[in-house]
């Protein structure tokens, strides 16, 4: 998988072959659509790009493909991952429709239904303009964050994203405001502590107060950044609900474990495991 790495963090190859697949999309302009991305002149990975509230613009990889003389798909089988998608110059194709049958997929994955929500959703709608942000598209950044402060003038590190905003529009007036309230907000300044959070997580799922405890996480990963705690969050919680045979509980708790890329991840085997054994 390194060489799928390479290629979303660094470098694009060309299309060389006579296909129907036409590289000319920006990863970040790819949400919530199937793309193949080349690996070489004749075969070419694919999946599907989707934004978690919480995580980031994602692309899920679903298999490769080669093409034939016949200009037929072809299946290759890889190892499915998640790759959070980082500003980059790599150009993807969108998968034509009538070729999903060939690649055996449906226009909307099952899965989703897990991490998409509506498109009004604030968290949608900060991260959305976090990462135009990160893409160096100002424009398109104050769109969706003028959305959120609509709703929510306090949203955490909204007035942070302002001033890259504004900054990055040379905006200097508004960009040293919203400098100013960023360093003003104490939330924004002190440093994020996710093994407090963690803890406070265990620690409530021990006492059986469930709902705070599911609270705080959803409160947690807006802040924390490392995502083998929110999976250890999400994990406890789970673990919580199997002991309490709730298969339905564990079943959305299982979703949220999974949303996590943990290195050397044992959390989502352990919450199959668990999930198997209720059924």
């Amino acid at each position: 998988m390194k060489l799928l790495f390479c290629l979303l963090m660094l470098c694009s190859f060309g299309a060389k072959a006579q296909t129907d697949l036409k590289f000319d999309k920006f990863l970040v302009d790819c949400e919530d659509k199937w793309i193949a991305i080349q690996i070489d002149s004749l075969q070419y990975y694919y999946g599907y790009v989707y934004m978690d509230n919480s995580a980031g613009l994602t692309f899920n990889l679903d298999g490769a493909f080669s093409i034939n003389s016949a200009s037929n798909y072809i299946k290759i089988n890889v190892d499915k991952l998640k790759v959070r998608i980082a500003p980059n110059k790599v150009m993807a194709a969108e998968i034509p429709k009538d070729r999903y049958k060939e690649l055996a997929i449906t226009p909307v994955p099952d899965w989703l239904k897990f991490y998409r929500t509506d498109d009004q959703n604030i968290d949608r709608l900060f991260r959305w303009g976090h990462t135009y942000n990160k893409w160096g598209n100002a424009e398109k950044a104050l769109k969706f964050l003028k959305m959120v402060k609509s709703k929510d003038k306090k949203y955490p590190g909204l007035d942070r994203e302002f001033y890259y905003a504004y900054n990055g529009k040379k905006r200097e007036l508004l960009a040293s405001f919203y400098l100013g309230e960023a360093l003003a907000d104490v939330s924004e300044a002190r440093q994020t502590n996710c093994e407090l959070y963690k803890s406070l997580v265990f620690k409530q799922t021990n006492a059986n107060e469930l709902k705070q405890a599911e609270e705080m996480y959803y409160y947690a990963i807006k802040e924390c950044i490392d995502e083998t705690a929110k999976a250890d969050m999400a994990y406890n919680i789970a673990f919580k609900y199997y002991k309490l045979l709730n298969k339905e509980k564990l079943q959305q708790w299982k979703n949220e474990v999974f949303r996590w890329i943990v290195p050397n991840d044992s959390y989502t085997e352990r919450v199959e495991k668990m999930t198997s054994s209720l059924n």
